[in-house]
């Protein structure tokens, strides 16, 4: 248990019944798992800490605090033997070679993908670079509304609106939307270039093409895919992603690597 006081007055979420704290994970303010360190179950102590300049709750910012902690239990993580019974019981493998083996195979996979797309981001990123675009102001502006409507949507998972977001943050929407401008238009100059380049380039997507990705699609979030392929919407979201797709590794081909 512990409860926290500033100036001898105990502040708001301050205090905690047995609360499990694991030493070393720096979840609480700097010096407080130093105190409790040596601490014998059922003691009590009290401990002074000093809240950083940069807290979340200004009030205690800088402030100097008590708090009474009393010991209840402690505990020791024991790591099992990493053998083939350890394999068997936290995988589907029956061996730790094969279980490693596995691990082995999906890091050289997941490694190779993020050389893929961290090439072709900056391919991309050099093309546009290079590439002069007069950027209306009207797209700038539709990017940050859609930018908007993205981080609403994300904000409702979390119970939580833009207006409340922006409050919790200290800043006003016009705010948001400056600091986020230079974003945008790259995104927006980008969407262009990419699209010049599709079109010089004449990338096309066949039918076929759009009914494979389609199926894929299908089987992945367990539809059927005749219902799904009849979706005029989703063919254009497909064949226009299939385009862009195309298109970065068009540019992706044609660059010298350095």
């Amino acid at each position: 248990d512990f409860e926290g006081f500033v100036d001898g007055v105990a502040f708001e979420g301050g205090k905690a019944e047995n609360h499990e704290l694991e030493i070393g994970s720096g979840k609480f303010i700097p010096g407080f798992e130093d105190q409790i360190v040596g601490m014998k179950i059922d003691e009590d102590r009290d401990i002074k800490v000093t809240f950083p300049e940069e807290y979340p709750a200004k009030e205690l910012e800088g402030k100097e605090a008590t708090f009474k902690i009393k010991l209840h239990e402690i505990k020791k993580k024991e790591l099992p033997e990493i053998n083939d019974e350890f394999a068997k019981d936290a995988s589907e493998f029956d061996t730790l070679e094969d279980w490693k083996k596995s691990i082995r195979e999906k890091q050289e996979k997941a490694n190779e993908s993020k050389a893929k797309f961290e090439m072709e981001d900056a391919a991309i990123e050099t093309v546009c670079k290079n590439a002069k675009v007069d950027i209306p102001s009207g797209m700038i502006e539709t990017q940050l509304d859609n930018m908007e409507k993205d981080i609403s949507s994300r904000l409702n998972y979390q119970g939580m609106n833009l207006d409340q977001y922006l409050q919790m943050i200290g800043k006003t929407k016009k705010e948001f939307r400056d600091e986020n401008k230079e974003q945008a238009e790259k995104q927006v100059k980008t969407s262009l270039v990419l699209e010049a380049i599709m079109k010089d380039a004449k990338v096309e997507v066949t039918e076929e093409e759009i009914d494979a990705k389609i199926k894929e699609m299908a089987e992945m979030y367990g539809q059927k895919e005749e219902e799904v392929k009849q979706n005029p919407e989703l063919r254009k979201y497909v064949e226009e992603s299939l385009k862009s797709e195309k298109t970065i590794h068009y540019i992706v081909d044609n660059a010298k690597i350095k």
